[in-house]
């Protein structure tokens, strides 16, 4: 077999073992090691699979990973998710739905702290959906706007997802961050109007709340830990001040001294490191699969036999596009966000770049299609973390609940595309 023939084998040999279960990880580095020791031999793969895992780890700019995943973890740890929820509320007050879209809000101010929607969906599901609920919010409205809400984490910045997308195509961490921020309004905006015209239709009557969420001032005193931290990061980062890795060092540490202000015990604190080396274990996993698989990619040269079918095919470049949406929309469905992202970036980043896109603009309609396979019923990894975070909700009702967001994430996607500005601003002006 030819080696693109062996490329192809290896692309279908990975969507089986996926679909039988094997670990993202895993499977990467099985197919890359077999496909690469097929074309070059048993002896090159065997030192690529030691190439490849040791450049991943002692890859200096990787550091950032687990220092942010460590921030996101003190924060949860610390409280400051209800008090982001109560700050939010004083806000949306009186308003039908408020207390969804002080959810959403408590979800966009927590997720610029955290850079996870995991973390995001989980921690203010257990702080506000009991609320929603004592309040007489329909379970469909309540689970599906912190379900969607959630997301936010994967987009405003510091985000993972940005983060793993710039390292893995040698793009500037800065300006993903920068990238990701306005589209990270945008999507917070459509959601709040989103939660307006659900309220209209499952009527919540939260308008003679019983929790008092405070005065003006104590609510802008509960943001300031959050607004602290999220400007020492990214002000450093953009103000010269920090490198990325520096200001990740920088927000961990000062998100350790608010957790400990905040009465963090050794049982917390030990709890937040153990959930940042599983987390970052499992990513430098699928970094490392990422790593093995592109060897077997360059060497299959499948990236150029591709655009050379495209070229062939006569497809313009939009349509390109819109197939490589297409596929994430569906593959979002059923697989995790950063996996995704680790597995197809690599094969058609080079495509999308040949047809003249921009790979920054790429970087941010990648993840937000990702974003909306979050919450895209059957497999979203964010309904089920929403599911498990409360006990009295059925799978169904946060299925329910969420399809109008899955709407929005369209519509705001289609607005990306129709004004790349929007990502790319930003970038432009800091540059």
């Amino acid at each position: 077999m030819s080696p693109q023939e062996i490329g192809f084998l290896g692309i279908a040999g990975l969507l089986v073992l996926l679909t039988l279960g094997c670990p993202v990880g895993i499977a990467m580095i099985l197919v890359g090691f077999s496909g690469f020791a097929a074309i070059i031999g048993l002896g090159p793969a065997l030192n690529v699979l030691q190439t490849g895992a040791f450049e991943t780890a002692a890859n200096y700019s990787f550091t950032l990973v687990p220092l942010f995943l460590l921030m996101g973890s003190l924060v949860s740890r610390a409280g400051l998710s209800r008090d982001l929820f109560l700050a939010a509320r004083r806000f949306t007050q009186g308003w039908n739905g408020g207390l969804a879209v002080a959810g959403v809000a408590a979800c966009a101010a927590f997720s610029a702290v955290s850079g996870s929607s995991l973390a995001t969906a989980s921690t203010m599901t257990r702080v506000a959906y009991p609320e929603m609920r004592a309040q007489g919010y329909d379970p469909r409205l309540a689970a599906g706007s912190l379900a969607a809400g959630g997301t936010l984490g994967i987009m405003i910045p510091p985000s993972i997802a940005l983060l793993l997308y710039a390292l893995i195509t040698e793009q500037s961490v800065g300006t993903m961050f920068l990238a990701g921020f306005l589209p990270g309004l945008l999507a917070f905006a459509l959601y709040v109007v989103c939660v307006t015209v659900m309220a209209r239709v499952w009527r919540p009557s939260d308008e003679h709340a019983d929790a008092d969420p405070g005065t003006l001032g104590l609510a802008f005193r509960r943001f300031a830990p959050v607004a602290v931290l999220f400007g020492m990061v990214m002000g450093g980062l953009y103000g010269g001040f920090f490198t990325p890795t520096e200001a990740g060092g920088a927000g961990a540490a000062l998100a350790l001294v608010f957790a400990l202000w905040r009465g963090l015990r050794w049982p917390g604190l030990i709890a937040a490191l153990k959930e940042t080396v599983q987390v970052s274990a499992t990513i430098f996993i699928i970094l490392i699969g990422a790593e093995v698989f592109g060897f077997l990619l360059s060497v299959s040269q499948i990236s150029f036999a591709m655009a050379d079918m495209i070229r062939d095919a006569g497809w313009a470049p939009w349509q390109l596009m819109l197939a490589i949406m297409v596929f994430y929309l569906v593959l979002g469905c059923f697989m995790e966000s950063l996996a995704m992202i680790l597995l197809t970036v690599p094969i058609f980043f080079p495509l999308v770049v040949d047809a003249g896109f921009d790979p920054i603009w790429f970087g941010v309609i990648t993840v937000v299609i990702v974003e909306t396979g979050l919450i895209s019923p059957p497999v979203g990894m964010n309904l089920f973390v929403v599911r498990g975070a409360v006990d009295d909700l059925e799978l169904k009702d946060v299925m329910i609940g969420v399809l109008p967001f899955v709407l929005t994430d369209i519509i705001r996607l289609a607005i990306l595309i129709a004004f790349p500005a929007i990502a790319l601003t930003l970038p432009r002006l800091f540059g």
